[in-house]
């Protein structure tokens, strides 16, 4: 079913709870608050395609603990918070960012929907939370790229410069995101898997062109089989001193609905 921008961007959906509501809850439980849900038909449609129930989403992230976290956080932006099965991280936005965002949701969902290998981060929601007494937090819901099976021994959140990266890194759990400057290797993939990557890449690319997004990054978690640390001592050197690996990239993870920056398996 085809549906318009306008549709798409259909009425927000606001409730509120306040304690009155509320009887006989433990101390510390946020039982009043407002909550806002932004584009709720785009996103129910965004989580149909990655069969994600909605009643399952949001028992997850309208949790009393997720609420507290959310509304606790101090700078939007510096921290990801998960859901308690960790199918999701929530990110805390400035009321410019989410804007941004959701002038971009229709196209977003066009791309996603035609193009099934994206390299781009699910979006299943967006909204605002204010507790009684406290200021509005706004937040998104992403996939969580780096759950997997297999431990990731590092993590990146890479740029492709080194101009301005020497910042203060973020934390992404108990992992740290490493940078451009962290990043001493190489990786060699099978001709065909890269050449379906970069294809992907260069779509994803001119989507995030066309609706004027400069700053994004490509997130990679790094699993070195074999091995429980971060490090890789059996790695081979290239001559100007960089540690070469052969990545396990199979076909089926570029072209699965889970593809995702977190694909890429280290094979040492």
């Amino acid at each position: 079913m085809a549906f318009s921008d306008k549709e798409l961007m259909t009425t927000d959906y606001m409730i509120q709870c306040s304690r009155r509501h509320c009887n006989n809850l433990p101390p510390g439980i946020v039982t009043g608050f407002e909550w806002k849900d932004y584009c709720p038909k785009s996103f129910r449609l965004i989580q149909e395609l990655e069969n994600i129930d909605n009643d399952d989403y949001m028992m997850l992230v309208c949790s009393d603990e997720t609420i507290k976290q959310v509304t606790s956080i101090m700078r939007p932006g510096n921290m990801f918070l998960f859901s308690n099965d960790s199918r999701f991280a929530i990110k805390t936005l400035r009321k410019s960012e989410l804007k941004v965002l959701l002038e971009m949701l229709p196209s977003y969902y066009s791309h996603i929907k035609r193009f099934r290998s994206t390299i781009l981060n699910k979006l299943y929601g967006a909204h605002v939370v204010k507790p009684a007494g406290g200021t509005k937090v706004y937040f998104v819901v992403v996939a969580n790229i780096f759950k997997s099976d297999l431990l990731m021994h590092r993590c990146y959140d890479l740029k492709g410069s080194l101009q301005g990266r020497k910042v203060e890194k973020m934390r992404y759990r108990e992992k740290t995101l490493h940078k451009e400057s962290d990043l001493d290797f190489l990786f060699y993939l099978e001709p065909l898997v890269r050449q379906r990557l970069l294809k992907q890449i260069k779509y994803d690319c001119a989507f995030l062109e066309a609706a004027g997004i400069m700053n994004y990054s490509l997130m990679l978690g790094l699993h070195v089989k074999g091995s429980h640390q971060a490090d890789c001592v059996n790695s081979k050197c290239s001559n100007n001193g960089m540690r070469i690996f052969n990545v396990a990239l199979h076909q089926s993870d570029v072209a699965s609905q889970r593809s995702s920056d977190s694909s890429y398996k280290g094979d040492v």
